[in-house]
């Protein structure tokens, strides 16, 4: 009798099976989080004349090709040499108007921020 009740439930049990399988199941949503693009980095207000305003402009405009602490780097010759210190106005000529493969940024860059670049490259020791 037992495998008679249970023969009964098998095509009951394929019918709910055909039924839920048969529904429309609702796509997952994938969600993506909106695209944030980090912004470029930015310069830090012009009229900066702290120590620290230069050297995050030096940091932010000329770390990439003369390393951190001005010892060279990728492209960049080393600029903490006795060459340049104590003389921020050779720095910001330089700055200026661009030397050899360094470009100029003049336009890029304000007289002020240029200004604070210098003094700051100007006090960097080896």
């Amino acid at each position: 009798m037992n495998l008679r009740k249970s023969i009964a439930v098998i095509p009951f049990l394929c019918l709910l099976l055909l039924v839920g399988c048969s529904k429309q199941q609702p796509t997952p949503s994938v969600s993506t989080p909106p695209t944030t693009q980090t912004p470029p980095a930015t310069n830090p207000p012009a009229g900066t004349t702290t120590q620290a305003g230069g050297a995050a402009l030096y940091t932010t405009n000329c770390a990439g090709c003369h390393g951190l602490i001005g010892a060279g780097g990728s492209a960049g010759p080393a600029i903490n040499t006795d060459e340049w210190k104590n003389n921020s106005s050779k720095v910001q000529a330089i700055i200026t108007k661009g030397k050899g493969t360094m470009p100029a940024y003049s336009g890029k860059l304000t007289d002020a921020q240029i200004k604070d670049i210098g003094d700051y490259v100007a006090s960097l020791k080896k």
